[in-house]
């Protein structure tokens, strides 16, 4: 009886154990895709995770109004065989240096009409406001079972934060993010050098505000982290061969002239976020970030916070290079030419 007792406990706890070891994270990704073609990798990262059932893409938020980013996002979603994420955008800019109006840093808009993409959405302009979509997504999912990855402009989640309860749920933004959020890993800042950085200073208001006030963890992947790694052009000459045309190779290619090396800023943040026990960094101790009037933060120990920042040694370099490559090297899954 008792032999019968044991082996029924060892088969419920590796019953748990498998259960929690293939447990998907859950991640928001909010992008400003078509400012740098690093957010493409970082897609690219996104949607490996999820054949590989590591993680599950509950929705993707564009920070800028551009129609081209979000088509650009729906392309993708199309091509590697998740055509029903839900895509949200910014309605309103917060200023008008936010439009990013440099075209040479419009790749996105560029690709979409260079071939003829598969596509899903029919109407951009019907896409749901990003922050109203945050909601809706929160509002549907478990408690503390979501990851935020933002990686471009706060925008979204500002007016997430600020948000009044709907008819998705009568929360106000701070509490639904309170309670469904585990965690947000945030690329933005440069705790090193003391300069501002680019997705700080184009909501500046924005990302004070949601740094400062943000209910959960926060995880930050600086600029100066994500400069001393790089995605090998190599990467993408040998890496997409399996589409003609991939609008990652394309992006590429619009962007500067091939050969280069692109930094690893955005994908960190994904990679962070998607594994984070797999040794690919260390963590600082906990502080407070802030954000002065010219866009430059500032880290402060203090233990009661729940703000920390990515450190990496040289081997934890390597380790993420490695990673980053094998991943993005893999034919989707579902691969729809």
């Amino acid at each position: 009886m008792r032999v019968k007792r044991a082996i029924f406990v060892f088969a419920v706890l590796v019953s748990v154990f498998q259960m929690v070891a293939t447990a998907q994270i859950k991640i928001l990704f909010d992008t400003d895709m078509g400012n740098d073609v690093d957010d493409v990798v970082a897609l690219d990262m996104l949607y490996k995770y999820q054949d590989e059932g590591t993680v599950d893409i509950v929705g993707i938020l564009s920070s800028k109004r551009e129609i081209g980013s979000v088509k650009f996002i729906d392309v993708m979603n199309t091509i590697y065989g998740y055509p029903n994420i839900p895509i949200g955008i910014v309605k309103t800019y917060a200023n008008e240096n936010y439009k990013c109006r440099n075209k040479k840093l419009n790749y996105a808009d560029y690709v979409v009409q260079l071939h003829d993409y598969p596509h899903t959405i029919t109407d951009y302009e019907a896409l749901p406001d990003g922050y109203l979509l945050a909601r809706k997504l929160l509002s549907e999912a478990e408690d503390k079972s979501i990851t935020i990855v933002a990686v471009g402009f706060s925008t979204n989640m500002m007016r997430l934060l600020d948000s009044k309860g709907d008819e998705y749920s009568p929360l106000d933004g701070r509490e639904l993010m309170r309670r469904k959020v585990a965690r947000v890993v945030i690329m933005a800042g440069n705790f090193a050098e003391r300069r501002k950085e680019y997705n700080i200073y184009n909501d500046r208001v924005a990302a004070t505000r949601f740094i400062m006030e943000c209910p959960v963890e926060m995880l930050f992947t600086d600029v100066v982290l994500g400069r001393t790694i790089y995605y090998p052009y190599t990467a993408v000459w040998e890496g997409f061969k399996y589409m003609e045309h991939h609008p990652l190779v394309e992006a590429f290619n619009y962007y500067k002239t091939m050969p280069y090396n692109r930094p690893l800023w955005d994908p960190t943040a994904v990679l962070f976020a998607a594994e984070p026990k797999g040794g690919y960094a260390s963590l600082s101790p906990r502080g407070y970030v802030t954000v002065d009037y010219s866009s430059i933060t500032d880290f402060t120990k203090d233990k009661a916070s729940n703000r920390r920042y990515y450190i990496l040694n040289d081997k934890q370099r390597m380790k993420i290079v490695r990673r980053v490559v094998e991943l993005t090297m893999r034919e989707p899954k579902n691969l729809k030419k």
